[in-house]
């Protein structure tokens, strides 16, 4: 009986310990003030309201989105043209033109339909970037998220220290509207990857590349890792977001990743692209693309991004370090020194 209680105890004791393990990089939400964060719906600015000094007004809010919008998004001329208290009659001529053309009123419809509340959204965000706060010890600068129209030249920005969502990029490839765009103008590959599950992870993607990117270097393994980094990031900070969509990945093309990692990593070292500089040669594993060139069209793109997301998974695994220890260490040779394709 003595022995079966003493094994009992070495077994829950073990499962302590599994369980301690497994549970010691996990991030709690910080405090509430993920609560407080608010939607700017500039998107049902522009729907809603036909008089151009409304819009005005509440565009020149946020100076840094108005300028990028009017020159940039439908460009319609220069940022010294709408950055100003008083729109001359050329300027207030060409806004009205934009706001009242049949197709735009169709695509400013077709959002509000696929997005008359953007409140979970928000909430998903909000809590990814509160769990921010846990890891980096810094406040959120505004709590405020806002969606616009951008005419389908811009998906997620940081604008004025607000995230901006440009919602007609999530319409969804079988959506009415997005079918009516020429191919010429916005290619399949991207049109396929327009789905709102991919919004969330996108913005904390977006966010985490912009303040916490961390250069390592310009070869292959490098840049990799580096984007290793920013994926283990969003495995802690977005914990019930599906794994694929961290990568705008479908099941599918995740499955793939999984079951060629040997072949994906054999290719790169029989090639001798680990540590290769030359952008021409590497570019392709990373940038966004119908696949990735040299493994077929059923491969997904950026494969660089998701094989550099298993060297640090590896890594963290096989260590007892902190997630700060893990985003300090800079030895390359270090952190891939755990991976092991499966």
């Amino acid at each position: 009986m003595k022995n079966l209680i003493k094994h009992i105890s070495i077994i829950a004791l073990l499962i302590a310990c599994i369980t301690c393990d497994t549970n010691s990089r996990e991030i709690k939400l910080k405090n509430d003030n993920w609560k407080k964060f608010k939607t700017i719906r500039l998107d049902q600015v522009l729907t809603n309201s036909k008089n151009i000094e409304d819009i005005h007004q509440q565009f020149m809010k946020y100076p840094q989105l108005y300028y990028n919008f009017y020159t940039n998004m439908i460009r319609a001329g220069k940022k010294e043209d709408v950055l100003v208290t008083n729109l001359s009659d050329s300027v207030k001529s060409n806004l009205e033109t934009f706001i009242n053309d049949s197709i735009i009123r169709s695509f400013l419809i077709e959002i509000q339909e696929e997005f008359p509340d953007f409140e979970n959204y928000k909430i998903e965000i909000a809590k990814g970037l509160n769990r921010c706060e846990s890891i980096f010890k810094y406040r959120y600068p505004k709590r405020e998220i806002g969606t616009f129209f951008s005419l389908f030249n811009a998906d997620v920005h940081e604008f004025d220290s607000i995230i901006w969502i440009g919602l007609d990029m999530y319409l969804g490839a079988d959506n009415k509207i997005t079918k009516l765009i020429p191919n010429e103008s916005l290619p399949q590959y991207i049109k396929d990857k327009m789905d709102k599950k991919y919004i969330v992870s996108d913005v904390l993607f977006g966010h985490l590349m912009t303040h916490h990117y961390q250069y390592l270097g310009d070869d292959f393994l490098s840049k990799a890792i580096a984007y290793g980094k920013i994926t283990y990031l969003m495995e802690l900070i977005l914990p019930h977001q599906q794994k694929e969509n961290k990568f705008r990945y479908s099941k599918k093309e995740l499955d793939w990743c999984q079951k060629n990692e040997k072949y994906i990593w054999q290719y790169i070292v029989d090639q001798e692209l680990l540590y290769e500089k030359d952008a021409k040669k590497i570019s392709y594993f990373f940038n966004p693309g119908p696949f990735t060139k040299n493994f077929g069209k059923d491969s997904p793109s950026n494969i660089g991004i998701w094989l550099g997301s298993r060297i640090i998974e590896d890594y963290a695994k096989n260590s007892d370090l902190s997630i700060q220890e893990i985003l300090k260490e800079k030895n390359i040779q270090k952190l891939l020194s755990s991976y092991d394709p499966k």
